[in-house]
Parts: C-alpha cells; structure tokens; sequence
C-alpha cells in the first residue's frame, strides 16, 4: 500500500448525497462535500456524482476508486431493489455501480448503507477490535449491520431490514400504531425504538414541544415524567438487544443514529439490561458510536480497503 490510498466515499440518501476521498492509510475524510439529491433526472442525478468526485479529486487529489452507500436491498452483480419512494427512478433491477462507474470513470462498488455503516464502526469506530460487530441505526427508521472479522456479513445485506422483531403486542400504545408499519406488524422494534415513533411517544407523554433529545436531558436532570419515558425505552431498546444477541451473538452492538447521542448518557444501563447469553460466560457489550456523519462515507470508502481495485 502507498503513503496514500485515496478512495472515494458517497453516501446516497434520497433527500442528499454526501461524498468525500478517504485515505485508507490512515481511515480519514480529507475532503467533503454535500448537495441536494437529484430525484427528477437520472443523466443530472450522475452528473452530480461525477462533478463532486471531481471537485474531491481537486482539493486533495485522485481516487483509485469509489464506494456508494445506499438505503437498499444490494445484490453482488451492484443493482439494487429499487429505491421508488426515494429517487423515482432507482427502480429495482437498476444497476446502481455499472452506471455510477460509467459517470465517474472509477471501479465502483455498492452496498446498502446500514451494512457500511457497521463496516467503518467495525474498522474505524467502536466496535474495532472486536470480532462479530452488530450496528443499529436509530434515526427515521432502523437500519442493522453485521460485520464479522472487519467484513460484511454475507454477501448481501440480508438483514438490514432486522429491525422488525417484535418488541410489544401492539396497539397499547395508540400514539405508536396510528398507521402500520410497512413491515405489516403492530409492535415491531421499528415502529417503538426509531428516532421518528421515540419522538411521537415524547410528544404523547411530555406534549409537542419536546424534543428527544431534550427528554433525555431532562431525564438525567431528574424530572420524574422524563424519567419514565426513557425508562420505558430502555426497556424497549434491550428487549431487541437480548434477541439480537440469540440471533446474531455479536461482540459488540454499536447504536447510532440521532437517537446515540442522548443514549450515551445510559450506555452504563443498557449494558445491564442486556442479559442474554448465547453460551455460558458469553458476553455482548452495547457501546454508542464513536464516529460522526462521516460513518456512510467512511463505510463506503471501506469496500475498497483490501487493496483490490476491481469487485
């Protein structure tokens, strides 16, 4: 490997896209950029990539090649399962690498963000170290990853949608359940535990004006409402822990997401709460993200970290 090996990170999300050159020698963003998401026009949409990527390569220099995250089912040939009520015209079957390297002139690879994201925990964030990594995203919904040895799990993202267990019966909670879940079940860990339904039951127990952030700070300044909202999302948060220690029997859990940050303030609590144990003196620590809103970046740049420079 040479003093530098500069790669190329893009993260997509349907509202923007953040991109930035990794240097994969040392696991650090040396130049970024965000914009808008073309959602109307495929041709401007990858044009978009191909003029950030230059931009990059401008201020710090030229990439080997270009990781893409994405919010999607990605399947090894780089085609995706479509991402319709994101980007219209990311339908399923579209073959997301062979058009982003045509644009941008550079190997490419995809994979479904919530597996990079565990990717660049497990090699650069918290769960380094550590052999089975296991990541929850809380934000507007939860995403799941599972690396093993500093690698993806599998060869496809086949759980990244794992944040559908159920957690309650469903229905208890009238605020939670005014419109079903995707996934077709009342009380799954999405619909009780992403950064959107924590907001809603916030909203339910502490009125309208508050935010979760502020729940959990006045949580820890002691006020008893507060304190019993996060109490019972405690309680919800480890009831799919202890399964996803059954399930997956990781190391580490890492959690992130815009919920992580008020969480870190219990991370001491959660790991009593996790209890379960796959074989006896098995133990999963819970941790909160190291890494920042660099992590889909990071993760992306992370598929080329072998050295190889094609799939």
């Amino acid at each position: 490997m040479s003093a530098r090996d500069l790669v190329v990170g893009i993260d997509i999300g349907g509202t923007n896209v953040k991109a930035g050159i990794v240097d994969l020698v040392t696991n650090k963003v040396l130049a970024s950029c965000g914009f808008p998401t073309i959602r109307d026009r495929e041709e401007a949409f990858l044009k978009s990539l191909s003029d950030a990527v230059a931009e990059l390569s401008a201020q710090v220099g030229a990439p080997r090649a270009a990781g893409v995250s994405i919010g999607s089912y990605v399947f090894s040939d780089g085609s995706i399962d479509g991402m319709s009520s994101f980007v219209p015209f990311l339908v399923h079957g579209y073959p997301l690498a062979a058009r982003v390297e045509e644009a941008i002139g550079l190997p490419v690879r995809v994979d479904n963000d919530a597996r990079l994201i565990c990717l660049a925990e497990a090699r650069d964030g918290a769960g380094r170290g550590y052999s089975r990594v296991l990541t929850l995203t809380l934000g507007t919904g939860i995403g799941v990853g599972l690396c093993e040895d500093g690698r993806p799990f599998g060869r496809e993202p086949f759980i990244h949608l794992a944040g559908h267990v159920k957690v309650r019966t469903g229905g208890e909670y009238p605020c939670l359940d005014v419109e079903p879940c995707y996934c077709g079940m009342q009380g799954c860990f999405e619909s009780t535990c992403s950064g959107t339904s924590l907001q809603a039951y916030v909203h339910d127990c502490l009125g309208s004006d508050v935010s979760n952030a502020e729940a959990f700070e006045r949580a820890e300044r002691g006020d008893p409402k507060a304190q019993a909202v996060v109490a019972w999302y405690l309680g919800m948060l480890a009831s799919a822990l202890n399964q996803y220690v059954y399930l997956y029997c990781p190391d580490i859990i890492v959690i992130g997401g815009g919920v992580a940050k008020g969480l870190a303030r219990f991370e001491r609590e959660l790991n009593r709460m996790v209890v379960a144990e796959v074989y006896e003196g098995q133990r999963t620590m819970v941790r909160i993200t190291s890494l920042k809103e660099d992590s889909g970046i990071l993760g992306a740049a992370s598929l080329f970290a072998s050295g190889e420079d094609c799939p």
